[in-house]
């Protein structure tokens, strides 16, 4: 195909500069994702125990359990970041910061893999369409894509992925070639190809199907188009040596899962289809995010392009069979796993980022669909620049107004179907909630803050506490000020807040719920409409009816809203591991809420508090300070008085010594005060 107009690269060179720029600028500005502390507590479990695994998944012998994710991850990518921060004087070895420095190195080391990633789709628009220009524009579509560029500033685990699948896929259409090439070459495409294999499976091991998928059809391809069948044998016999050697260096980086392929390699898959909790997505829910989230002109080309390979696929005599098999290898990397994702029904979320490994494949198929339309006789060069440079600025400009959250993205026909509706209900919310440290930066933080609250759908009312899942994290109510692993932690802001916590402060995405009111939020403009990306509300809390039988944290299924669930009473400073049938008070100060049952504490009553709790502790009732009995190894009780019948009650508790409380509750109850069940035991 003949290269592009100039002027049509003049926009792409603009395009990447652009975007380079707002990716470097925006790890800078970006707050903590919700996933990076994660991946941090992973690393540090790997250094210690050679599993990259969470903190409550690991037992002396590996995960503890088959319910949890530590097969869907691998440690190279958080390497390669702690390796770079090394190198900036912010990490030791073996030491993993959660500094605020520590993390903007880390953003910067993922642009840096990004930028890796988009050279590899110019070198493969370069071969397979035959010109560095459509090279150049092929990379300046990935870098049009605000789902892109977004995800570049700081997402650890799929830019990494998608960087490396797409250098296996150049490295596999350089080997496509009718005869043998020159040293340099056959050096670099196996290069490309140990490294793409160990970025790839090394951060996400479950590739290694699509993986399998596209090196059986380079195998193919190869005996097919090579000229002689030496040639067919001696490229064959690269790809094996680069495979092996990329399987040597995964054994070696993490022997624990690497080490016995046969065993775990299944089960990467399986976790990775199956992430929560075998939850399946609509047939459609591919298709439909193809069309909303990705710029439309851009999927426009991008549908030429893969419409004109297909046909070249099928052409009648194929005569030039080295470029339908190159093309066969982009498409592979492209569909592969979203057919799989679409025919398994497999239970993606949060939109393409999931498949974020096929958006470099469909850039430069869309660079291939506009040197298609470029060889059309009826097409004017001047109207291809158009055109091809609109799809390209158009979302460009989108990313400049929605800097630094680009992964808010959806294109303007998804925004316009939207109608009339509100700031606060417009398609892409803040996800990652990357945009916390803006939107708590203006806020007085005088409450419990919570960077992620439970709302029940059923009555519309936010409760104050996080809902991590049964196995993927912990269920907790703590500040996020004070989590250690939170996105607000580098950020070393001070703990204030009023006790009784009567009312808490919460991130939400999209409209808060009835009893929260707004405090700020985080705007930008994007095609012409303020959509709102994050909300910080101050939500009131309304101590639940404790019935005379108690409630148990096994009760009913943790985590939920129901009102025997134990999360309704213990509203402040708790945390609740996977697995564990109890809640856990990391914090210096805990709190309890509850509503006595009238039958109950008619006469006057007492809580009864089962679990464990220092020899120091401190307990109020509503500000003052009450009497605890130790009753036993496991139980506390202390008094609410008969005034406290119907009445909400706030039961803080604290150590004299101001440490951490390192209490634990499993059951909440009333009981009868002693003088009164004794008299009435006399009647």
């Amino acid at each position: 195909m003949r290269p592009p107009p100039r002027p049509l690269v003049a926009v792409a060179l603009l395009v990447l500069a652009v975007t380079t720029v707002l990716a470097i600028l925006g790890a800078l500005e970006t707050g903590v994702s919700t996933d990076e502390p994660i991946h941090v507590m992973r690393l540090r479990n790997f250094f210690d125990t050679g599993w990259y695994a969470l903190d409550w998944d690991y037992s002396g012998a590996g995960p503890g359990s088959e319910g949890t994710n530590t097969y869907v991850y691998a440690p190279v990518t958080m390497l390669l970041l702690h390796g770079w921060s090394v190198l900036w004087g912010v990490e030791g070895w073996h030491e993993v910061a959660t500094t605020s420095h520590a993390y903007d190195v880390r953003h910067l080391g993922v642009v840096v893999i990004a930028l890796a990633g988009l050279a590899a789709v110019a070198a493969v628009g370069r071969v397979v369409l035959g010109s560095w220009r459509w090279g150049v524009v092929a990379a300046a579509v990935l870098a049009a894509t605000p789902l892109w560029t977004g995800h570049a500033m700081f997402n650890v685990k799929d830019v990494p992925v998608a960087t490396g699948h797409t250098l296996v896929t150049l490295a596999l259409v350089l080997h496509v070639r009718e005869n043998p090439t020159r040293p340099s070459v056959r050096v670099a495409r196996s290069g490309c190809l140990v490294a793409g294999l160990i970025l790839t499976l090394g951060t996400r091991p479950g590739m290694w199907a699509g993986i399998g998928v596209v090196l059986a059809v380079s195998i193919l391809a190869v005996l097919l188009v090579s000229a002689t069948r030496r040639t067919a044998a001696v490229t064959l016999a690269e790809l094996l040596l680069a495979c092996g050697a990329a399987a040597g260096a995964l054994v070696a980086i993490y022997p624990s899962l690497f080490g016995s392929p046969l065993r775990a390699l299944p089960r990467t898959s399986e976790a990775s289809s199956s992430f929560r909790d075998g939850r399946t997505s609509d047939r459609f829910y591919v298709l439909r995010h193809l069309v909303e989230d990705l710029p439309t002109l851009l999927t426009v080309f991008a549908l030429t392009g893969t419409v004109v390979a297909i046909a070249a696929l099928l052409r009648r005599g194929r005569p030039d069979r080295v470029t339908a098999a190159r093309l066969a290898l982009v498409g592979a990397q492209a569909f592969t796993l979203l057919v799989v994702a679409v025919a398994l029904g497999s239970d993606l979320y949060h939109g393409l980022r999931q498949l974020l490994f096929a958006i470099p494949a469909l850039a430069v198929l869309a660079a291939y669909g506009m040197a298609w339309w470029s060889e059309r006789a009826r097409v004017r060069p001047g109207l291809l620049v158009v055109a091809a440079g609109a799809a390209l600025v158009l979302p460009t400009v989108d990313q400049v107004t929605l800097q630094p959250y680009q992964t808010t993205y959806v294109n303007l026909a998804t925004d316009v179907l939207s109608g009339s509706r509100a700031a606060d209900e417009r398609p892409g919310g803040d996800y990652w909630r990357v945009s916390i440290p803006e939107l708590v930066a203006r806020s007085a933080l005088d409450r419990q803050l919570l960077c992620k609250a439970t709302v029940d759908e059923a009555t519309d009312l936010a409760h104050p506490f996080a809902n991590g899942g049964l196995a993927f994290s912990t269920v907790r109510n703590t500040d996020c000020r004070e989590e250690a692993n939170g996105p607000l932690a580098p950020e070393g802001l001070p703990v204030v807040r009023q006790l009784p916590a009567e009312e808490f402060d919460a991130v939400f995405i999209g409209p808060l719920p009835s009893n929260c009111t707004p405090l700020d939020e985080v705007t930008r403009w994007r095609h012409g409409f303020e959509i709102v990306l994050s909300t910080i509300g101050r939500c009131t809390v309304h101590p639940t009816a404790l019935p005379a039988s108690g409630v148990r944290v096994s009760d009913t299924a943790p985590s939920t809203t129901f009102p025997s669930d134990l999360w309704r009473y213990a509203i402040d400073g708790w945390v609740q591991w996977p697995d564990r049938q109890d809640l856990t008070a990391p914090v210096p100060v805990a709190e309890v809420a509850l509503r006595p049952s009238r039958r109950a504490c008619a006469h006057g009553c007492r809580l009864v508090i089962e679990g464990t709790a220092p020899d120091d502790l401190v307990a109020r009732v509503d500000g003052t300070k009450v009497p605890l009995t130790h009753d036993g190894p496991g139980t506390v009780t202390l008094p609410l008085g008969s005034a406290r019948a119907a009445r909400p009650v706030w039961v803080t508790f604290s150590r004299r010594s101001g440490e951490t409380l390192g209490m634990t509750l499993s059951a909440l109850s009333l009981a009868p005060n002693l003088k009164q069940s004794t008299t009435k035991g006399q009647e």
